[in-house]
């Protein structure tokens, strides 16, 4: 039977605020299936990085107790999701990935730190890196562990977070998800029923069909403008960017739900989402608080979930990734001049053109693509570091985990009383995400550039 193994390193600060004290290598508790499995074609142009998120819980606890449950509970959790407990490895030739379902194990770093719950804030700012595993990206990716968990005592002895980075390749965030809450599920002494474990073959997205040239004229491949007038970004790239909170109440949400339905023109037309309408009223805010040019092109892109979309729909708690980028697209002048609902529509035809047919077109674009990297460029420009793709001024990124259970996360210690992602953004991005009050209301964690974050945070509630 495999168990965990520990591996101690002196105390020595990790940042100014946060010591590690320990280091364990997490094994699965009992045997897991071998070899090499195979990678989807959307698995291999998600971002070749760790995902940092952070759950923040509010309870007293003991130390020892909760890394002990921690470290068992992770070890029982990897049996079933044993593909996390392997490596990542190139196919030459190719630049693909594939997996090797060699249980070498991830890392749960124990960790504590000098500073108080309420030190840190909103969890916006620079600090929470301390709370989130570093991932060497100089070591070769064979070696590279595909989750780092880290376990952050606050000072005082009633707060602790749990830092988790989990490698992208291997799942999006609905996965991540679906991990997370099972994790926690184990760790409060429950078992997972059989609906509950993961589909982990994801040969199911092998496209039968012979490689064809794309079908749809795919918006999402192509250059994102840049401010007219300008020859690159760097001017932009080079500006501050600030980050707030800012939360919309169940009544806010449904006057925006409201104010995009009363104002639609297409008769017959189902409601507008929630979701279109807050992702097109962040739009219209950063129009108008931007001050561009009227004839300024903008764009918003946000990834659709894919799951009931193909034919036929993905298996349940299917773990990888599946989701297809899209995009929005018009001018400045339109998104301001019209009202919410012609940025509302403008997001739904972006939603809706992500069809099963659709989807094959996108993939045969990667597919056609020789080398991975010339695919992956698609995504993100040259690679994920200085050449990455800029999705700042005139456009913006928007991510929505509004529809997964994110607060169930519950290790034995309530549910968390604050989540989100574990790095700072260097470009606007907004992020939304259910509140932790449970009462419908909605939090949008929102990156923009410092000198527009003022005028954005006015129009944003003056404008409902």
């Amino acid at each position: 039977m495999m168990q965990s193994s520990r591996k101690h390193i002196r105390s020595k600060p990790f940042t100014k605020m946060v010591t590690i004290k320990a280091s364990y290598t997490v094994l699965p508790n009992e045997p897991t299936p071998e070899g090499l499995l195979w990678l989807s074609d959307i698995d291999q142009v998600a971002r070749l990085r760790h995902t940092p998120t952070i759950y923040i819980f509010h309870a007293k606890h003991n130390h020892d107790t909760l890394i002990e449950r921690m470290r068992n509970s992770l070890s029982k959790i990897l049996v079933h999701y044993y593909p996390i407990a392997g490596r990542l490895r190139r196919i030459e030739g190719s630049g693909r990935l594939e997996l090797d379902c060699n249980a070498k194990g991830v890392v749960l770093l124990e960790a504590e730190s000098t500073k108080t719950l309420d030190d840190y804030g909103d969890f916006l700012r620079e600090s929470i890196k301390d709370l989130v595993p570093t991932v060497d990206y100089t070591s070769p990716i064979e070696e590279l562990p595909s989750l780092l968990v880290q376990v952050t005592t606050f000072h005082g002895g009633k707060s602790f977070a749990i830092g988790v980075a989990l490698c992208h390749i291997l799942c999006d965030g609905v996965g991540a998800i679906q991990f997370i809450n099972s994790w926690a599920k184990l760790a409060r002494g429950d078992t997972l029923e059989p609906h509950e474990m993961p589909f982990l073959d994801r040969t199911v997205l092998k496209f039968p069909h012979p490689l064809s040239p794309p079908r749809f004229d795919h918006l999402e491949f192509k250059p994102l403008p840049l401010i007219l007038g300008r020859s690159d970004n760097t001017v932009e790239k080079n500006k501050k960017v600030d980050a707030t909170l800012l939360k919309l109440t169940p009544e806010q949400v449904g006057k925006l739900k409201k104010k995009a339905n009363d104002d639609s023109t297409k008769e017959g037309s189902r409601p507008y989402s929630r979701f279109e309408a807050i992702a097109a009223h962040i739009w219209r805010c950063a129009s108008k608080a931007r001050e561009l040019d009227k004839n300024q092109p903008t764009l918003v892109r946000f990834n659709a979930d894919i799951r009931n979309r193909l034919i036929p729909p993905l298996p349940k708690n299917y773990f990888g990734n599946a989701l297809s980028l899209t995009t929005a697209s018009c001018h400045v002048g339109d998104v301001i001049s019209n009202s919410l609902s012609y940025a509302a529509q403008k997001i739904r035809e972006a939603i809706e053109v992500v069809t099963y047919e659709y989807i094959w077109s996108q993939i045969d674009v990667i597919r056609g693509q020789e080398q991975l990297d010339n695919a992956r460029a698609l995504f993100f420009g040259q690679n994920e570091g200085k050449d990455a793709l800029f999705y700042g001024n005139p456009n913006l990124l928007i991510t929505s985990w509004m529809s997964m259970p994110m607060h169930e996360a519950d290790f034995g210690w309530g549910k968390p009383v604050y989540l989100g992602l574990g790095s700072v953004s260097t470009q606007d991005r907004a992020l939304i995400i259910q509140s932790p009050d449970g009462d419908g209301s909605i939090i949008l964690s929102i990156h923009f550039q410092m000198e527009h974050m003022q005028l954005f945070k006015k129009y944003f509630y003056e404008d409902m």
